[in-house]
């Protein structure tokens, strides 16, 4: 891997693997980590009929690429770049057990569970749950700080649609809601504090940073979610278009 510096990485989305690149970032210097893992999702769960079929089939060919988890030791170099542990990590319901023990019983650290409620899921047609909810695991270190207070800050669920719209602007089949994104950013940092995300995806949480006066670092390892990122910080949409997503998702 060639040389890259520190300073190089900071208020940008560098494209390459975070379990390398994460290197490269030195102890104790990020305030905040805000991520979305690649998802473990577990086979199975629908029914025989074509519709079932059909349902799982495109669900499965949308997310492929980032359905197989990730390889933990990355919390780790985490833990090692934090100043002091204050991380959110969306996963999936398969991985919460696992994460939750890391932090909580290696690390010593607080534990929130947040959700996002969707109001239009995908239908099932199995006796099985509806994927109605994500989850967001919120750990804190014992002695980390307390930031801002603020009633609108501090609910543990959201709920709103699909955002089918955000998917089909900037390509990524499990984008969150920017709005969302902004709210848990400002309820742990303070402006100009340094929030990294190690699988930025879209970019999201570097476009809220960004919004929110933040530093950010981000990391991407495909070259088309890379290259949606970054011009979607400088306001493109994935098909070349002028964004107008500041105007329409300020809290």
């Amino acid at each position: 891997m060639k040389e890259i510096k520190y300073e190089d990485m900071l208020n940008t989305i560098t494209l390459g693997d975070s379990y390398k690149l994460i290197k490269y970032i030195p102890d104790n210097s990020v305030d905040l980590v805000y991520i979305d893992i690649p998802y473990l999702i577990e086979d199975g769960g629908c029914s025989s009929s074509p519709l079932s079929k059909k349902i799982a089939r495109v669900q499965k060919n949308e997310i492929e690429k980032i359905r197989h988890g990730i390889d933990y030791t990355i919390l780790d170099e985490l833990c090692r770049v934090m100043k002091q542990i204050y991380c959110y990590i969306w996963c999936s319901k398969e991985q919460i057990l696992h994460i939750t023990k890391y932090f909580v019983e290696e690390k010593k650290c607080r534990v929130n569970y947040l959700v996002w409620c969707k109001t239009n899921p995908t239908p099932m047609t199995n006796n099985v749950w509806l994927p109605d909810i994500e989850y967001c695991l919120c750990f804190k270190g014992e002695n980390t700080p307390r930031y801002n207070d603020g009633y609108e800050l501090k609910s543990k669920w959201y709920i709103s649609e699909k955002n089918k719209k955000d998917k089909e602007r900037y390509n990524h089949p499990t984008i969150k809601p920017l709005k969302l994104v902004k709210r848990h950013i400002l309820h742990s940092t303070q402006p100009k504090d340094i929030v990294l995300d190690c699988f930025s995806g879209s970019g999201t949480t570097c476009v809220a940073c960004k919004e929110l006066d933040r530093q950010f670092i981000g990391i991407e390892i495909g070259p088309e979610y890379h290259k949606i990122s970054i011009d979607r910080l400088n306001g493109i949409l994935a098909n070349g278009q002028i964004s107008f997503e500041t105007d329409i998702s300020k809290l």
